[in-house]
């Protein structure tokens, strides 16, 4: 998909795929520094994993956001919407499923 079609996705669309493909890859710092940038900002300097438990620190991590955000983006919506597509045409893509 091209940006353009990724533009035309609603923000929960595009948060699933990029939250899956950051997920599959083990990118913890795309969590960090996205979260970082919310209104309800998670204090992500004491969150250091051990590589070994990175899948779980990545789902406790989002587990905090949802608890805090009520899954809601906010003013940072625009800012997350534009994180998710560059992350998704970055790194190939995730499944819509």
């Amino acid at each position: 998909m091209n940006e353009s079609d990724l533009d035309q996705l609603p923000t929960a669309d595009l948060q699933h795929r990029a939250f899956a493909l950051a997920r599959e890859r083990r990118d913890w710092r795309f969590f960090i520094d996205l979260f970082r940038h919310t209104p309800t900002a998670l204090d992500s300097e004491d969150l250091d994993p051990d590589v070994a438990e990175i899948g779980v620190a990545i789902d406790d991590l989002l587990g905090m956001w949802r608890e805090a955000t009520q899954g809601d983006w906010g003013s940072a919506e625009p800012l997350a919407r534009a994180a998710f597509i560059d992350y998704i045409q970055r790194h190939g893509g995730a499944p819509a499923s």
